[in-house]
Parts: C-alpha cells; sequence; structure tokens
C-alpha cells in the first residue's frame, strides 16, 4: 500500500472513529451535567456489564475479515458467526437483567440492544475497509455520530428523561445498523463472485463453519474481552469498595483513556492490511520498521495526553463534567500515564494480530489483567480512585516488559517459518 494510500485511509479511520468515540463521550458528558451520581455510575456499571461479553463474542471478526486474505472463512460465515454471537450476548445478558437487576433492568436492555447494534454495524466497516471503501464507513459513523449528538440534545433539552435520552441514542444505532447491512450487501455484489445474502449467511454450511471458528480463534475472543476488562474492571470494583456514584466518577475521567485510544486503533486499523502484506512478502525489516515508527506516534500521543492532564486536567474535568468529579485531576494523571505506556504496546499487539501470534498476545494481557485486579484490591481502599489508576498503571508497565521480552524472538520465529515454509 503506497504511502499516501496509508495516510488517506488512517484519515478517514481516524475521522470516523473520533466522531464514534466523541459522540459516546458526549453521553458522558451529558450525563455527568443533567442527571445525577447514582444515573451515571449505574450506566457505566451497564456499559462495564456488556461491553466485555460483546467483545468476547466478537472473536475479533473485524480484524480476521481483513487479515484472511484468501477467505479460509467465507464473508457469510463471518457475519453468520458475528450474528450468532451477538444474539447468544443478548439473551444471556437480557436473563442476567431478569434475574438480578431487577432494579435497573431497562437500562441494561437498552444498552444490550444498543451494543447489538454497534457491533453489527463494525462488522460492516470492517468488511468496507477490507475492499478499500475507507470513504462509505467514515460517512457511516460519522452521521451515526452527529445524529446521535443532536438527538441527544433535542430529548434532553424537551424532556430531562433519562430513559428517553438511551432509547433515541440506541434507535439511532438501529437506523444505521440497516444502512451499513444494505451497503455491504451493495459492496460484497461488485467485489464477490456471490454477494452477501440472507440465504447464504443462515445456511447449514455458514453455521457449522461459525462453530469452526469460534473454536480455532478462542484464545483471540479471550484476549477481547481482557482487553476490554482493562477499562471496565476497576468499575466493578469501585462499585463493590466505594460505591456506584465513584466508579461513574472514575468512569468518566478513564473515558480519556479511551478517547485517545481511538487515534491509536484508527492507525493501528490503518496499518493491519499493509503489516500483512509485508509478512506475506517475507519483508522481516520493512515489517519491523513500520512497528517501530507507529510505536513512535504511540510515545507521541501519550506523553501529549500526561502533560494536558498535568497542567489542564482539572479545569477540563470541570469544563466538560462538573466540580465534582474536577476535583479528581490526580486521578487523569495516573490515568494517562497508564494510556501513555499503553499507547507504546498496542501497535505491537496489532502486529501480532496481523502475524495471527494470538494467544500470546492473550497470555500477555491476561497477565496485565491479573497484575490489575490485585492492585486494585490493595490500592482502591487506601488511595480511592486515584488507587484504581495506580492499578491500571502497574498493568500496563507490566505488558510492556512482556512485550519488550518476547517480540523480537516471535518475529524470528514467524519470519523464519514463513522463509522455509517456502
Amino acid at each position: 500500500m503506497p504511502a499516501s494510500a496509508l495516510a488517506r485511509n488512517s484519515l478517514l479511520t481516524l475521522i470516523a472513529n473520533i466522531s464514534l468515540a466523541f459522540s459516546n463521550w458526549f453521553i458522558l458528558v451529558v450525563i455527568a451535567k443533567n442527571f445525577d451520581g447514582t444515573q451515571l455510575g449505574q450506566f457505566v456499571l451497564a456499559l462495564s456489564i456488556t461491553s466485555p461479553l460483546f467483545l468476547f463474542a466478537s472473536f475479533k471478526v473485524r480484524t480476521l475479515v481483513i487479515v484472511d486474505k484468501y477467505w479460509r472463512f467465507k464473508l457469510e460465515e463471518y457475519a453468520n458467526a458475528r450474528l450468532l454471537a451477538n444474539t447468544s450476548v443478548t439473551v444471556l445478558l437480557a436473563l442476567i437483567a431478569i434475574s438480578t437487576l431487577k432494579f435497573h433492568i431497562s437500562l441494561i436492555l437498552i444498552v444490550v440492544v444498543y451494543k447489538w447494534f454497534d457491533t453489527w454495524s463494525e462488522f460492516c466497516h470492517s468488511y468496507m475497509r477490507r475492499v478499500d471503501a475507507y470513504r462509505t464507513a467514515c460517512v457511516s459513523l460519522t452521521a451515526r455520530s452527529l445524529l446521535t449528538i443532536a438527538s441527544v440534545v433535542l430529548v434532553t433539552f424537551t424532556s430531562s428523561n433519562f430513559e428517553y435520552m438511551l432509547i433515541c441514542w440506541c434507535a439511532i444505532a438501529g437506523i444505521f445498523a440497516a444502512f451499513d447491512t444494505l451497503k455491504i450487501y451493495q459492496l460484497s455484489n461488485s467485489c464477490e463472485t456471490k454477494p452477501l445474502s440472507a440465504s447464504l449467511i443462515f445456511s447449514a454450511e455458514s453455521v457449522k463453519r461459525s462453530l469452526q471458528l469460534y473454536k480455532e480463534y478462542f484464545t483471540v475472543a479471550v484476549a477481547l474481552m481482557i482487553s476490554a476488562l482493562f477499562v471496565h474492571l476497576p468499575n466493578f470494583l469501585l462499585t463493590y469498595q466505594l460505591g456506584v456514584v465513584q466508579a461513574g466518577q472514575f468512569a468518566t475521567i478513564s473515558y480519556f483513556l479511551v478517547a485517545g485510544g481511538i487515534l491509536i486503533n484508527s492507525l493501528s486499523q490503518a496499518a493491519t492490511p499493509q503489516l500483512v502484506n509485508l509478512h506475506k512478502s517475507q519483508n522481516q525489516t520493512a515489517f519491523v520498521s513500520l512497528v517501530v515508527k507507529l510505536c513512535g506516534m504511540g510515545v507521541a500521543i501519550g506523553l501529549a495526553g500526561v502533560i494536558v492532564a498535568y497542567f489542564w486536567g482539572e479545569y477540563f474535568l470541570t469544563l466538560f463534567y462538573n466540580s465534582d468529579i474536577g476535583k479528581h485531576a490526580d486521578v487523569l494523571i495516573w490515568v494517562m500515564a497508564a494510556a501513555a505506556i499503553r499507547y507504546i504496546y498496542i501497535f505491537i499487539g496489532t502486529s501480532y494480530a496481523s502475524l495471527q501470534l494470538f494467544q500470546i498476545q492473550t497470555k500477555i494481557y491476561a497477565v496485565g489483567l491479573v497484575v490489575m485486579f490485585f492492585c486494585c484490591l490493595l490500592l482502591i481502599e487506601s488511595n480511592g480512585l486515584v488507587g484504581a489508576a495506580q492499578a491500571m498503571f502497574a498493568a500496563t508497565v507490566c505488558e510492556l516488559v512482556l512485550f519488550a521480552l518476547l517480540t523480537k524472538n516471535q518475529y524470528r520465529r514467524v519470519f523464519e517459518v514463513s522463509v522455509s515454509s517456502t
């Protein structure tokens, strides 16, 4: 892929991801400014319950669709896997909500349905990127985000009803999921020998192959859930140790880690096809060089975040949320320090995905999660929200050390195998 094409695709992916992240963050801002801390905490808890499970069910289909150059699994099989997993998780979460979360059942169900629509659209956008329809994916996500923001503002100021606002948020995601479905049908009609259709997706062969995909990429699913728990696990432990209001406050602050990660993930998504091609051509030197450049970008982005948090953290937290959250500027500094470490090695994880080294990546993230769990237990009790952020920092340092120790040998082994197989 030429440098100009990589830059263009990176920009389009960045615009799309920033617009979606901004709309999701805007929801938090609206809740923090217009509703009470308990509602904010309940919303965060609902996201913390649903997000890891939906990521577990995704089996990283969004990446596999791109890196599967020779269609080991067909497009309709990936679609079946995504739909089947989405539906299974939805049913599971609905049963959990009905049986154990009676007081917040409507909130949980709204978030579950939203995640269903959102993850299906994510699958559609992955196929768009595979066939170089980056502009289409960008337009869809940007339009959805803008309409979400406008609708949330309208509902909030006309009714001030918390659930109505969330229903509107969910409904717009559903509308664009339908739009994205239509677009990938049109794209597959021109790019594939057989266009995507319901008969292909729900055929017995697609179901059988979907189950095989689940079996083959189970460790990928575990890695994704672990990655999601990196953000959401502190919310659970804060709810347990300090209460739901504190969990909501921490989530609004830690979202800045996610926001910075949008830029990182955009570069990662745009670079993945090029990494796959470099591996395919056995160009280890260029492969490593690209990874190093990407890690350098991660360092720069991470340092910028730490500097902003140190000098203007309290100002921005008060401006965007409220004065209660603004008092926790020290939490933001620790969160951004953890983010700066994470942004360094997240591109190494991207290179592992392009080489399909999923198991080793899963083990590294699992170790980091265990470290964060025990650090949270120890530090939250003594340091409160700061302790949760410090636990995040300890986990990222651990993961960075493991990546640094293992990556050189992993690259050498993979490329040596590629050479010997030819």
